[in-house]
């Protein structure tokens, strides 16, 4: 639900049917963001689900005060503490998300998500990512009016993404509406400008508006701290 609660406004979301406990089935298989909200606030409506948001989880360890032989943990956020049996991690990546570390990413015009498309109308446009919300991200920007979009995507192939999204920004793409710009890295962003570096030439290009779309940073540093091992493997599975 919280990554949901993030998506662009109309967003179709794509799912398959669940049973859910204590909810039960759950049919949903294409929906919009909206719908599916809904949907969950009605749930937690319905089971009376407690939610503590704007609690960060800072640090867990072993419940000291628990009777001998069973397990407990404490975990410590900012402003509280809670005592708990069992701790689930659905913690995700996107509260850390992967930055360029570029010159003037500071600037507020810089975001890494997309909340509406209507609010860039008839602005220029940079998208930098190849995967799937990088690319609904740009064909929804483009739809608006007087936007001019750029896509900037550092491999040959939008090979991450679904084939859906895009066969949307090729024909976009086609028809004049977005520029795609390959094998491509943005070394500086400027008040009115971005630098972009292709294999051919080093382009500047008008500019309001950045969005970055390049994943997250796994919370590496958190897990090993809380006492979970964390190895990396390299080649075939």
């Amino acid at each position: 639900g919280g990554t949901v609660s993030h998506y662009p406004r109309g967003k179709i979301v794509m799912t398959a049917p669940v049973q859910l406990p204590v909810v039960g089935k759950m049919q949903f298989k294409e929906t919009t963001k909206e719908a599916l909200m809904e949907f969950w606030q009605g749930i937690v409506d319905e089971t009376d689900l407690k939610i503590e948001d704007r609690q960060r989880v800072e640090h867990i360890e072993i419940d000291s005060t628990v009777p001998e032989g069973e397990t407990g943990f404490l975990v410590r956020t900012a402003s509280n503490e809670f005592h708990t049996r069992a701790i689930l991690l659905a913690i995700g990546r996107r509260g850390t998300p992967r930055k360029l570390g570029v010159p003037g990413e500071e600037q507020s015009k810089v975001v890494y998500r997309l909340i509406d498309p209507e609010q860039y109308r008839g602005q220029h446009v940079l998208v930098v990512g190849g995967g799937d919300s990088a690319l609904e991200a740009a064909v929804s920007i483009a739809e608006e009016d007087g936007t001019t979009v750029t896509i900037s995507y550092r491999s040959e192939a939008f090979s991450r993404a679904k084939e859906k999204n895009r066969q949307k920004i090729a024909e976009a793409e086609k028809q004049g509406r977005l520029r795609v710009l390959m094998k491509s890295n943005v070394k500086q962003i400027d008040t009115g400008q971005v630098m972009i570096k292709t294999d051919d030439e080093e382009l500047c290009i008008d500019n309001n508006a950045v969005i970055v779309c390049a994943g997250g940073i796994l919370p590496t540093a958190f897990l090993k701290d809380i006492g979970i091992q964390v190895d990396t493997k390299f080649g075939t599975a």
